[in-house]
């Protein structure tokens, strides 16, 4: 069964690839790649963990996988022949596209600091407790764990902080393929280190694994834009393979901060693979009555019911805990792993069986197939940074769900800040472009004799 499932996970793979016209970023390629590189430390970890893949597995995961297919096929055949992505598109000048009055750089370092400083000084005055940095660092995150939060406000600095570095990593790639200038790009990285002092703070490593994926996406953008190479996806594959490595080191030590003992590779197979397995011995057993949404909704329903419930309108709710139970394996061999991580099948399951894995995926396929291909007709702006802010659960999908069960107050809280921030920046030079040319044209047409 394990060689079965690999041999599946290589055809998906292959047909999404050449159906996405060989692009890197196509939301169906991309799932089947993380499924498959995650199925791949399961395979690495065979022996540790007694790899037993059955066959309820197998088919629960092709079906997911394939029914995502098909959402995307269904949404690209009823799209618009204006958002069809096409394989010779016309290059636009990175230089045109950049803005002529100055990015505020120093006021995105200033407020980031001013943010961040707000956020980490509540975590660490209320639940850092005392000791070293590691130590409070990991009080905080067990008290995050047993429900703590810092309250609206300071969530929202948070939020601001993570807002200015997505935008601010937008920026710093038009500078750098631009050719722009050196101590731009230095102020440009000053609020990204400061993000990461956040979120080390937070504990919530998440928000750095959310950030990475958007930084590399958009670097594949930025490069394929502006590169006139022929073969490029290799030349991508090896400038990504580095900066993942970069990435991956920076997440290992995040984990260190909050006293994690694992090393790096036991680190990346119990995140990256033991969901995956996790799932496969969980599928296995499953004979829980079914939850019909509570599940995959149990954020919406809880914000639902914190909001209507003073007037007697509720929605039913499991109170599906945000971190599941811990499931320990032991190996004959002595080693031992635990784990409370999923893949994103497992809501669907638990709320309509083997029907979730059909229903959910293909409903996202559709969606995220209609989001790509928006930023496919885009050149620069906004649509690229929508999309590589919202790609993270496809290359999620192996570990939990991040789309649907995390669709609460805080996810468009996240949205809402990305883009007050972008158009507080491009928005107002956009309208003064627009400005400018109207003038110019008036002259124009003045110097020609025009009325």
């Amino acid at each position: 069964m394990a060689v079965l499932m690999l041999v599946i996970f290589l055809a998906l793979l292959a047909t999404a690839y050449f159906w996405g016209k060989r692009d890197l970023l196509s939301p169906w390629f991309l799932l089947c790649l993380a499924m498959l590189t995650s199925y791949f430390i399961v395979l690495l970890n065979y022996k540790n963990w007694e790899v037993r893949i059955n066959g309820t597995f197998v088919i629960y995961i092709t079906t997911a996988l394939i029914s995502f297919g098909i959402g995307a096929v269904v949404s690209k055949s009823f799209a618009s022949k204006k958002l069809v992505a096409t394989t010779s598109v016309e290059r636009v000048s990175l230089k045109k596209e950049l803005p002529q009055k100055n990015y505020p750089e120093i006021f995105f370092i200033v407020v980031s600091v001013m943010a961040a400083g707000l956020y980490c000084f509540k975590l660490l005055s209320d639940v850092g407790g005392s000791g070293t940095i590691s130590e409070r660092i990991r009080h905080i995150y067990d008290s995050v764990v047993a429900g703590y939060s810092p309250g609206f406000a300071f969530n929202q600095c948070l939020e601001l902080v993570i807002a200015i570095a997505y935008i601010n990593t937008y920026r710093l790639f038009q500078e750098i393929y631009s050719r722009g200038r050196a101590f731009s790009i230095i102020n440009l990285s000053i609020p990204l280190f400061i993000f990461i002092i956040a979120v080390m703070i937070s504990s919530d490593r998440n928000i750095f694994l959310r950030f990475a994926i958007y930084f590399i996406c958009l670097f594949v953008l930025f490069f394929r834009e502006n590169s006139k190479k022929k073969n490029i996806n290799k030349s991508i594959v090896f400038k990504v393979a580095f900066l993942l490595l970069l990435l991956m080191i920076i997440f290992f030590l995040l984990g260190k901060s909050k006293q994690y003992g694992s090393g790096i590779f036991r680190s990346l197979s119990i995140y990256g693979g033991s969901g995956l397995y996790v799932f496969n011995l969980w599928i296995e057993d499953f004979s829980e009555p079914l939850l019909y949404g509570q599940s995959a909704f149990s954020e919406f329903i809880k914000v639902f019911n914190s909001i209507f419930g003073h007037v007697g309108l509720t929605l039913p709710d499991a109170q599906v805990n945000r971190f599941d139970a811990f499931i320990e394996f032991n190996s004959s061999n002595g080693y031992v792993f635990s784990s409370n991580i999923y893949t994103a099948l497992k809501p669907y399951v638990e709320d309509f069986g083997f029907f979730g894995v059909i229903l959910f995926p293909f409903a996202i396929g559709m969606f995220y197939q209609k989001l790509y291909m928006r930023m496919r007709k885009s050149k620069y702006g906004y649509n690229w940074i929508l999309y590589c802010m919202l790609i993270y659960p496809i290359v999620f999908f192996p570990i939990l769900e991040q789309l649907i069960r995390r669709f609460h107050l805080g996810f468009v809280y996240e949205i809402v800040w990305l883009s007050l921030v972008y158009y507080f920046v491009y928005g107002r030079i956009k309208v003064r472009n627009e400005e400018i040319n109207t003038a110019k044209l008036s002259t124009k047409r003045l110097d020609n004799g025009g009325v």
